[in-house]
């Protein structure tokens, strides 16, 4: 195998680890008063602001833009993986490639159909 091909099955598998990162990170809270940060300050503070809901706005585009930017860089993966296998025609060559880019491709085609079928949230 090339070294060419190597660095971009490689580079491949970094990105999905980049897009499993993006995925994990859109689940988090966004409230910052429901953070660790300020438990010790809504303790001492009997009035404290309460945490924001998960459907106020900006919370509730949190999943999505994560998603969205989530699928870009698994689209760019297999931009690079076609693009690669244009230049790297040896079947172990195009074996790894190919399987450093399905799980970007599983997941395009799970998330993407999803994303878009995700009902729009109210304005305001």
């Amino acid at each position: 195998m090339s070294g060419e091909a190597a660095f971009a099955a490689g580079y491949v598998l970094v990105l999905l680890a980049v897009v499993v990162a993006l995925q994990i990170w859109g689940r988090q809270p966004t409230s910052a008063w429901a953070s660790r940060v300020f438990a010790g300050f809504r303790r001492a503070v009997p009035d404290a602001p309460q945490p924001a809901a998960q459907t106020d706005w900006p919370h509730s585009e949190v999943g999505r833009f994560h998603a969205v930017i989530a699928l870009s860089v698994a689209a760019i993966a297999v931009i690079l993986v076609v693009a690669a296998l244009v230049r790297n025609h040896r079947p172990a060559e195009a074996a790894a490639l190919v399987a450093a880019a399905l799980p970007h491709v599983a997941l395009l085609a799970r998330q993407g159909p999803r994303l878009l079928r995700r009902p729009e949230p109210p304005p305001g």
